[in-house]
């Protein structure tokens, strides 16, 4: 079939409507034209087609052509000069039309900068994403289905998402385009003139449109749900969760989680090859990291650029790197330094700390290899509490168990997380745990006072959605596949209930003498030069561990600054000034025999 024959298909053009296209079209390819019109008319002054000439010369003429609704104008397949005089103006082909008619396709530049192409990659999709990539595919071909052909397109993430949707236009025979939804225009004039030009594109290509889902509140999502409702053409709403029910009738597709199988053929496929990765190092990333096929691909290229070294640790690296992308913006990166010999706890302690690492590390091994997931079901998540006042070590040992799991420690403010608003605070926990996934990183709430006081009677609305807020952060701590851990200063105002639900409790307690001075010890660097320092006078000072390395720390700069070694009247210095912001006074007792 030929460009006009395709156009008047589409677009539903009757003979005489098409032979006004291509009097129209005419003017533009064969420079004849302009004289013939104007002696057909009788008018030198017009030197061009109008409809008042096609009227008169063309076969089966019908004034219904003429109308701002007819699909030569409703389409703006044709444009007039001066719409004030219809029958007399000027007729102009559409520039994108003209094109289309002699054989150069192209996407119309009105709709550049506000859609993007997506090709489909070369990779075969994992067997999970095939049924989604079928489904849409149906929908866009109009098999089995009655409504408009309209996906919504849910899970993963935003380029797994795309990736199906490209693939599965190029299985309906169509081209993809991606637009976001907070771009579409939501005046309704716009919007509608924009509807127009996209339907006329996606009917030429052929395309099928992706809007990927952004404001879900006011204007912008009425704006969009406008929008979509008025295009009878392919198009799919990706998000990453459903759109309201009851807004339109499209067909839901759910893109599934990838199975340990699947991530298991992926990574292998991406490390083919690669010396000193054997079978058992591609099962640990597999425990360890839940990314996507596209993610996968590109940690496995990224270990093939690298030079050469330990591959095991590159890959492990790569993953790192890949999975803490969507966790920078959500909390604070501690990349774990410390190690064991730099906590100074109680063996009980230690031992604690020991076990929920095995718990982590072994839990593939227990859960999957050994079957307790199928017996235990629910509860599956290794959850801790950090009990301790500030400055007893409950970061430093987190960061501990982080460099021994080697996994990232992000440290997420719950008092930035809980908000006044209901159901925004379970929107940012699932932020959170959904980032967090993909690497199981450690996870480190800080201030989990600020939602887990005493719960007392409901007695209002706000007091029934804190409730929900706390079991909601319960329930994502024990389904969650990494370590995450709480921590708070007042273990007494937590509710037993909470407490029953967490796997270990680790006490904090404020450091003895003993245990100062061995910090004191373990604080100052052997490289520091020193005279006369007395970690046993130094243990006198009334003070955690985080307050003796603030103190350890702005001696040694101002022995620096002095050009000398470090010694106790600069810890002396130090300490007052580290009092004064902790607002106590430094006691006789406490720096007796100092200096």
């Amino acid at each position: 079939m030929d460009a006009l024959a395709v156009v008047a298909s589409c677009f539903g053009l009757t003979p005489f409507e098409r032979d006004v296209l291509v009097l129209a079209a005419a003017e533009q390819t064969d420079p004849t034209t302009g004289p013939r019109c104007a002696a057909a008319c009788g008018d030198p002054a017009r030197p061009h087609p109008t409809f008042a000439l096609a009227l008169a010369a063309l076969d089966d003429p019908h004034w219904s052509a003429l109308t701002p609704v007819g699909p030569l104008r409703r389409w703006r397949l044709i444009e007039l000069d001066d719409e004030t005089s219809p029958t007399t103006s000027r007729l102009r082909v559409d520039e994108r039309i003209l094109h289309f008619l002699v054989g150069v396709p192209y996407l119309d530049v009105r709709l550049h900068g506000l859609l993007r192409r997506r090709s489909p990659r070369q990779e075969t999709p994992p067997p999970g994403h095939r049924d989604a990539v079928e489904s849409v595919a149906r929908v866009w071909t109009g098999a089995g289905f009655d409504g408009p052909p309209h996906a919504e397109l849910v899970g993963a993430d935003r380029a797994t998402r795309w990736d199906i949707a490209a693939t599965a236009a190029e299985h309906a025979g169509l081209a993809l385009y991606t637009a976001a939804a907070d771009d579409l225009p939501t005046d309704p004039a716009e919007r509608d003139r924009l509807g127009r030009l996209w339907q006329r594109e996606a009917i030429l290509i052929p395309a099928a449109l992706l809007i990927e889902d952004g404001d879900r509140t006011g204007e912008r999502r009425d704006g969009a749900e406008g929008f979509l409702a008025e295009l009878p053409v392919p198009v799919i709403l990706s998000g990453d969760e459903p759109r309201p029910g009851g807004m339109a009738q499209r067909e839901r597709v759910t893109v599934p989680p990838l199975t340990s199988d699947e991530q298991l053929h992926l990574w292998t496929g991406a490390l083919e090859g690669v010396d000193g990765i054997g079978e058992q190092d591609v099962r640990d990333l597999v425990a360890q990291f839940s990314l996507p096929a596209h993610v996968i691909r590109s940690a496995g290229a990224a270990v093939r650029r690298a030079p050469g070294g330990d591959a095991r640790r590159q890959a492990w690296r790569a993953g790192l790197a890949e999975a803490r992308m969507s966790l920078d913006e959500l909390g604070r990166r501690i990349e774990p330094r410390a190690g064991w010999e730099d906590l100074v706890l109680a063996d009980r302690q230690h031992e604690i700390l020991r076990e929920a690492v095995a718990h982590v590390r072994r839990r593939a091994t227990v859960y999957q290899e050994w079957g307790f997931e199928s017996v235990l079901r629910r509860g599956l998540g290794v959850t801790a509490l950090f009990a301790g006042g500030s400055g007893t070590g409950k970061t430093l040992a987190a960061e501990v168990v982080a460099g021994e799991l080697g996994v990232d420690l992000f440290v997420i403010d719950l008092s930035q997380i809980v908000s006044k608003y209901i159901g925004e605070t379970e929107k940012n926990l699932r932020k959170v745990f959904d980032a967090a996934e993909r690497g199981g990183a450690l996870l480190l709430f800080d201030e989990a006072d600020a939602l887990f006081g005493k719960r007392s009677e409901v007695k209002d609305s706000h007091d029934r959605y804190a409730n929900l807020e706390v079991s909601y952060l319960l329930m994502r701590m024990e389904a969650y596949r990494g370590l995450a851990i709480l921590t708070t200063n007042m273990k007494q105002a937590l509710d037993q209930a909470f407490m029953r639900r967490i796997r270990f409790i680790v006490d904090f307690p404020f450091p003895g003498v003993p245990e100062r001075a061995e910090i004191w010890r373990r604080v100052i660097p052997r490289a520091t030069p020193s005279e006369d320092l007395d970690p046993d006078r130094l243990a006198q000072l009334t003070v955690a561990g985080g307050s003796i390395r603030n103190i350890a720390l702005a001696a040694a700069f101002l022995a620096a600054d002095e050009g000398s070694p470090l010694r106790m009247r600069h810890m002396l210095a130090a300490a007052r000034t580290e009092y004064v912001k902790l607002e106590r006074s430094l006691t006789p007792s406490e720096v007796r025999g100092w200096v």
